[in-house]
C-alpha cells in the first residue's frame, strides 16, 4: 500500500506516530495535511530525544507548525529510541501502523519498507486488545512534565469510551481472520528475538531475515539459529550498501545469501522483516527491529534499543508470496560471499554530543514563556534566552525574567511580535540547539474534532446574525450539555473542554484556586493583550468568538490554516451584503439571513398590533433570562464553585440586553425612525428598563456582603487572569457607565446613581484589577468596541463613557 494515502482516512481525531530520525518538512508536508483534513486534529509526534535534537541543529529544515499544530517531543532512553508505530484513534474505533518507516521523506515516500496495518472498532477482539497494548506502550513513555502530551492524551482519551475499557493484549490472540498475533516491544525482560523464537512449533525448514543493518559478528542471527536450528537460513543483501560483514557468515551454519534484484527496484531496503517458515505455518515478525543484538537482543539479553514488532502466524508460503520473495529467493538470485564488498561502516551519529545539546523544554502560555532547564544545563539563571520566527531568524522581543522561579521551571515575559515565536535559544556558558516552543493556547484552539451535526445544528442558529440575542444562550446551553456529556464519557459531542493536568509545565502540583487567592497570587497585567484564555479548547468558546466579533475584537491566538479558516468563516458568517456593515451593525439594522424577494409591504393596524405582541414578548423573554440567570448564580453559589462559563454567559446576557435597548421610552407618540423591532427595553419609564435590568445582573455577581465572584474558581495555572474573564469585567464596567451616562430625567437619573454608584466602587474593587490593568489595551478595546456597537442606540456620549472609566480608575483606586 502506499502509506501516505492512507493518512487521508476519516474516522480519527488523534494521532500518536514515534519514530527515530524525524523530517519536520516530510511530517508537515506529508503527513499533518492529510490527517487534519480528515479530522484527525490532535496530533503528537515522539522521536529519539537525541535525533530531534539533531534535526533541531540543522539535519532537518525548521518546523513550521511544531507546537502550534501538533507537539513534537523526545523520549529519552537508555538506548535508541527506534520504534515506527503511527497510533489512530477515534470515537468508533482505532488502526496501528506498524513498521519500519521514520518520519523522513525516505521513510515515507522514498525507501523500500514494510508496514501493517491492524484496525479494530468498539467490540472487544483481538485487534482492538492490540491496538489497546500500544496505547498503553505509548502512554508509559509520556513525560508527566511536558506542557501539552498529558493534556492531549487526556481529551484523546475522553472521546474514545472504548479505548478506556479496552481489555490489553498480554501476549499472543487470535484476530478475525483466525490467524495468530502479538504485539513485540522492548519493554521485556526478555528480548524480541526470543519471543518470537517462542511463538515458532514444528522443524523450520528456512528462515528468511530482510535487514539493512546487521551486528559486526552476526550475533543476533546467530542466536536465532541456535535457538530455531532451521535446515536453511536465506538473508537477503543489498549488495551496493557495504553494510553486510561478508567475513562473519563463516560463524553462522547453513546460511545462503541473495541478492535484492527485482525486489524493491533501485530503492534502498530498509524493510525488517524475518519469515520463519514451517510445514504448517509462516511466521513473520516485521516493525523496526533490525537483525542486531541491540534490537532483537539474544537468549540472554534483551536487546538496548527500545523497538516494536508485531507476530503474525499466518498460512504457509503465505508470508512469501505477499511479499514476493519467490523471484528473488531462487538459485540464480545466490550471492557468493566473496562478491561482496568489505563491510562499512557509516559515520557515528554523535549521540553523546547531542545528549548534551538539548536546552530543556519551552512552552508559552498567555504571554509567560516557561523554559524547564534539561537536567545537564548547568547554572540555568547564567543564560539568556533568544526567540526565533519559525523561519529561524531572531525575533526583536527581550523576554524578561520574572521574580519567583526557580531552576526547575524558569519563567519570562514575552513582548507581543508580529510572527509567533517558533523556538527558543538559549545564550550563556554553552551552546545549545534551538528548543521548540509549545503554544500551550495555539494547540488548544488547533486541537478539536470535526463538528457533529449537534454542533453544527447550533450554530446554524447563529447564521446571519449581527446582533447577541437570546439564541446565543441556547446556543450556550447546547454546547455546555455537549460538553458535560464528553466529560463524564458518555454520548457523542465534539466539544472540546480543557482536559484537566494534575500538573503545570514544571510538573508542579496545581490546583483550583477561589478569584480571591487566585488574584493574591496573580502576575499583575501592566500593557496590550492577554493572549490566554480559560475557555481554551472548549467549543463554548465559540460563543466568546461571537461576541468579540461583535465588538470588532478578534479571539484567535495564533494564525490558523486553511481549513481552520474555513470553519471559522463558516461559523461566522454574518450573512449580509452591506457595503458598510460596521456602520450598519453599529446603527442598529438588521440583516436578513437569506436575500429575500418578497416586496416590502406598509405595516397594517393588526400588523402593528402583532409587532406589538411580539415586542412583550420578547421583553417578557429577556426580563426571565435574566431572572433565570440570577437563580443560577445562587445554587451554583450554594455548591460554592462558579466557573469562566457562568462569567461568559454574563457577558453574553449583558450585551443581549445592550442590544435590546434603545435611548427612548415607550410613552405615545416617541416613534424614532432609527429603532429597530429588536430594540423593546427603554431608558426608562419601565420597572424593567435597560438601566434596572442591567444594574440587577451586575448585583448579582458584584453586589452584597458576600458577592457571587468569590466563589469562582480558576486553575492556578495560569499566572494571569484569562483574557475571557478581562472581557466580561470590561463589559461590566461599560454597561455601568452606560447607565450613569444614559439621557434620562432628572428624577430618574437620581434613582439610577443611588444604586449604580456605589455598584460601580464594589465591580471596580472586587475586580481587584490595578489602575493600569483598568487602563490597558485588554480593558478599553473591549469597552471602545462596546460603544462603537451600542452607544448611539442607547443615546450616550463615548467620549464621556470613556473619561468617566479613567475618572472612576482615578478616584476608587488612587
Amino acid at each position: 500500500m502506499r502509506l501516505y494515502e492512507r493518512f487521508a482516512d476519516k474516522g480519527y481525531h488523534s494521532s500518536i506516530a514515534t519514530t527515530f530520525g524525524i523530517d519536520f518538512d516530510a511530517y508537515e508536508s506529508i503527513v499533518l495535511p492529510r490527517i487534519r483534513g480528515a479530522g484527525c486534529r490532535n496530533n503528537m509526534v515522539l522521536a529519539d530525544a537525541r535525533m530531534l535534537t539533531h534535526a533541531l541543529g540543522g539535519a532537518s529544515p525548521l518546523p513550521r507548525q511544531a507546537g502550534r499544530l501538533y507537539t513534537a517531543s523526545g523520549a529519552q532512553v537508555a538506548g535508541l529510541f527506534h520504534p515506527k508505530l503511527f497510533l489512530q484513534i477515534g470515537r468508533h474505533g482505532g488502526r496501528l501502523f506498524i513498521g519500519s518507516a521514520n518520519l523522513t521523506a525516505a521513510g515515507l515516500a522514498g525507501n523500500l519498507e514494510l508496514v501493517t496495518l491492524l484496525t479494530s472498532g468498539v467490540e472487544d477482539d483481538g485487534a482492538q486488545r492490540l491496538i489497546a497494548q500500544a496505547y498503553r506502550y505509548l502512554s508509559s513513555l509520556i513525560d508527566p512534565a511536558d506542557p501539552m502530551l498529558p493534556t492531549q492524551f487526556e481529551w484523546m482519551l475522553a472521546r474514545a469510551a472504548w479505548l478506556r475499557s479496552a481489555a490489553s493484549a498480554e501476549g499472543p490472540i487470535e484476530l478475525c481472520d483466525g490467524t495468530r498475533a502479538a504485539l513485540l516491544l522492548s519493554n521485556s525482560a526478555e528480548g524480541i528475538g526470543t519471543r518470537f523464537a517462542r511463538e515458532i512449533d514444528g522443524e523450520v525448514k528456512r528462515l528468511i531475515v530482510i535487514s539493512p543493518y546487521w551486528d559486526e559478528r552476526l550475533g543476533a542471527l546467530s542466536a536465532l539459529a541456535e535457538r530455531l536450528r532451521p535446515r536453511e537460513i536465506a538473508a537477503l543483501i543489498d549488495t551496493d550498501t557495504g553494510l553486510f560483514p561478508r567475513d562473519a557468515t563463516g560463524s553462522i551454519s547453513g546460511i545462503t545469501l541473495y541478492r535484492r534484484d527485482g525486489f524493491g527496484g533501485s530503492r534502498f531496503i530498509h524493510a525488517k522483516a524475518l519469515i520463519a517458515q514451517t510445514d504448517t505455518a509462516d511466521h513473520l515478525l516485521i516493525g523496526s527491529a533490525n537483525c542486531t543484538v541491540a534490537a532483537l537482543g539474544t537468549g540472554n539479553t534483551s536487546g538496548s534499543n527500545s523497538e516494536a514488532s508485531l507476530y503474525r502466524q499466518l498460512p504457509p508460503g503465505r508470508a512469501v508470496s505477499e511479499l514476493g520473495l519467490e523471484k528473488v529467493l531462487t538459485p540464480e538470485g545466490r550471492l557468493e560471499v566473496e562478491e561482496l564488498p568489505p563491510l562499512h561502516v557509516e559515520d557515528d551519529i554523535p549521540f553523546d554530543a547531542l545528549s548534551q545539546s538539548h536546552p530543556g523544554i519551552f512552552a508559552v502560555h498567555g504571554d509567560t514563556l516557561s523554559w524547564r532547564p534539561a537536567t545537564h544545563v548547568g547554572a540555568p539563571e547564567a543564560y539568556e534566552v533568544e526567540l526565533l520566527a519559525a523561519s529561524g531568524a531572531p525575533l526583536v522581543s527581550n523576554p524578561t525574567r520574572l521574580e519567583g522561579t526557580d531552576h526547575r521551571r524558569i519563567r519570562f515575559q514575552i513582548e507581543a511580535t508580529d510572527d509567533l515565536p517558533a523556538f527558543a535559544r538559549l545564550f550563556g556558558p554553552q551552546e545549545f540547539t534551538p528548543g521548540i516552543i509549545t503554544h500551550v493556547d495555539a494547540l488548544q484552539i488547533a486541537i478539536r474534532e470535526t463538528h457533529s451535526r449537534q454542533t453544527e445544528n447550533a450554530l446554524a442558529q447563529l447564521d446571519g446574525e449581527t446582533e447577541a440575542t437570546l439564541a446565543l444562550l441556547e446556543v450556550q446551553d447546547l454546547l455546555e450539555n455537549i460538553e458535560d456529556r464528553d466529560a463524564d464519557g458518555h454520548g457523542e459531542g465534539v466539544s472540546i473542554p480543557k482536559a484537566r493536568k494534575e500538573t503545570d509545565e514544571g510538573g508542579q502540583k496545581h490546583r483550583q484556586l477561589s478569584y480571591d487567592d487566585f488574584i493574591a497570587g496573580r502576575r499583575p497585567h501592566q500593557s496590550g493583550h492577554v493572549q490566554h484564555n480559560s475557555l481554551g479548547g472548549s467549543d463554548v468558546s465559540i460563543v466568546r468568538g461571537f461576541l468579540n466579533r461583535i465588538v470588532g475584537l478578534n479571539s484567535l491566538v495564533t494564525p490558523v490554516d486553511e481549513n481552520d479558516e474555513d470553519a471559522l468563516k463558516a461559523a461566522f458568517d454574518l450573512g449580509d451584503e452591506t457595503q458598510n456593515a460596521e456602520a450598519a451593525m453599529a446603527a442598529g439594522e438588521e440583516f436578513a439571513a437569506r436575500p429575500t424577494s418578497r416586496p416590502v409591504q406598509d405595516e397594517g393596524e393588526e400588523e402593528q398590533r402583532r409587532n406589538a405582541r411580539r415586542a412583550k414578548a420578547t421583553k417578557d423573554q429577556l426580563v426571565k433570562a435574566a431572572a433565570d440567570f440570577a437563580k443560577r448564580i445562587e445554587l451554583k453559589q450554594e455548591s460554592g464553585s462558579l466557573s469562566s462559563r457562568d462569567f461568559l454567559r454574563l457577558r453574553a446576557l449583558l450585551m443581549i440586553i445592550c442590544a435590546a435597548s434603545w435611548r427612548g421610552t415607550d410613552k405615545a407618540g416617541e416613534k424614532p425612525k432609527d429603532r429597530t423591532s429588536l430594540q423593546v427595553l427603554p431608558v426608562e419609564g419601565d420597572p424593567n428598563s435597560w438601566p434596572y435590568v442591567l444594574g440587577r445582573l451586575i448585583f448579582k455577581v458584584f453586589g452584597g456582603s458576600k458577592p457571587a465572584i468569590r466563589c469562582l474558581k480558576l486553575d492556578s495555572v495560569h499566572d494571569q487572569l484569562p483574557a475571557d474573564l478581562l472581557e466580561c469585567w470590561a463589559t461590566c464596567f461599560w454597561c455601568m457607565h452606560a447607565c450613569l451616562c444614559a439621557r434620562l430625567s432628572p428624577g430618574e437619573s437620581t434613582k439610577i446613581q443611588r444604586h449604580i454608584l456605589p455598584l460601580m466602587e464594589q465591580v471596580y474593587r472586587r475586580t481587584h484589577l490595578s489602575k493600569d490593568e483598568l487602563l490597558a489595551a485588554s480593558i478599553t478595546d473591549v469597552m471602545d468596541g462596546m460603544s462603537i456597537q451600542y452607544a448611539d442606540r442607547l443615546g450616550i456620549d463615548p467620549e464621556a463613557l470613556s473619561r468617566a472609566h479613567r475618572s472612576a480608575c482615578e478616584r476608587i483606586l488612587p
